[in-house]
């Protein structure tokens, strides 16, 4: 990498307490509760309804497999699926789970 390539608005430094990029996010759209867009309840929610739609997919596609009608990487690649989107709603599970039992921890 060549210095010459930065651009030399990076170059120079910016005052104290000037922001030094743009927003992570916007805001303005905050509403009296703090949402912004979507909850981590909804998002959550999503996520497992996601997962479970994947797991009804796989077995489909195990079925279809077992009759004679789908293909074995078909069928793979949806059980993939499915076990990986499982494995991201659990490792979520535990983490809040994690947070939880460290909230409970605290003295008060």
């Amino acid at each position: 990498m060549d210095i010459k390539s930065i651009p030399p608005q990076m170059l120079v430094p910016k005052p104290i307490g000037e922001p030094v990029g743009t927003p992570l996010a916007d805001l303005s759209n905050v509403g009296s509760t703090g949402d912004v867009g979507t909850s981590f309840a909804d998002a959550l929610k999503g996520a497992v309804e996601d997962a479970n739609a994947k797991s009804v997919e796989a077995e489909h596609q195990v079925q279809r497999l077992v009759v004679g009608e789908g293909s074995v990487h078909q069928a793979m690649i949806a059980m993939q699926d499915a076990s990986v989107a499982m494995e991201m709603v659990l490792a979520v599970r535990n983490k809040a789970l994690e947070a939880y039992h460290e909230i409970m921890r605290m003295p008060v």
